[in-house]
């Protein structure tokens, strides 16, 4: 029978210890690590932008469909009231989505301000060019909400049957938004397309 070797005391002070690997682009403000939990929070906000607009697309279509046909010069359908009421529901939860990308683009302008250097911070995108292009998402969506603001006030009183379409479809087809040129941006890091 054979006899399990015994460890010496030399072997025994020998302790393995790990050492870091270090690369030449390693984040030790975690700079990368917030930008992207603010670029998930941006694209889970205008997700939800996108089904707000598509609710309020239905909305406008059935003010218009109402109004282009049940309306005269003295009688509102009784209808007008509830899908206006709606529609600033929308209009009011854009306002929130809107709220919450001002929030992102001031602290994304704080984080570029962090980081002098044009690195990239994630992938190839340094902190400077996301927050120019999060700070051209904020801008259009505040003009976007105007638009819907101005829609909303207006869309119940109209009577020109050429407005109301107009009203509608600037509800349907963003003038200012444009989710295609900021795709780009959610796809360097990995997050799913908005539809």
């Amino acid at each position: 029978m054979s006899k399990t070797p015994s460890k010496s005391a030399q072997s025994l002070n020998h302790h393995f210890s790990p050492k870091e690997i270090t690369s030449p682009n390693k984040d030790s403000t975690g700079i990368s690590k917030t930008v992207y939990t603010h670029l998930t929070n941006l694209h889970r906000l205008i997700n939800d932008w996108t089904s707000i607009r598509s609710k309020g697309v239905q909305i406008c279509k059935s003010l218009s469909a109402l109004k282009l046909h049940e309306c005269e010069d003295d009688y509102y359908p009784h209808q007008i009231k509830p899908l206006t009421e709606s529609l600033l529901n929308s209009v009011d939860a854009l306002k929130d989505v809107v709220d919450g990308v001002e929030i992102i683009n001031s602290q994304m302008n704080a984080l570029s301000q962090l980081q002098s250097n044009e690195e990239p911070i994630i992938n190839t995108w340094s902190v400077g060019e996301i927050s120019s292009n999060v700070g051209s998402i904020c801008d259009a969506l505040q003009k976007e909400l105007r638009l819907k603001q101005v829609i909303t006030e207006n869309i119940a009183h109209c009577r020109d049957q050429n407005l109301i379409e107009v009203y509608a479809s600037a509800w349907e087809f963003e003038a200012y938004f444009n989710m295609e040129i900021n795709s780009y941006l959610f796809a360097e890091v990995g997050l799913a397309g908005i539809t």
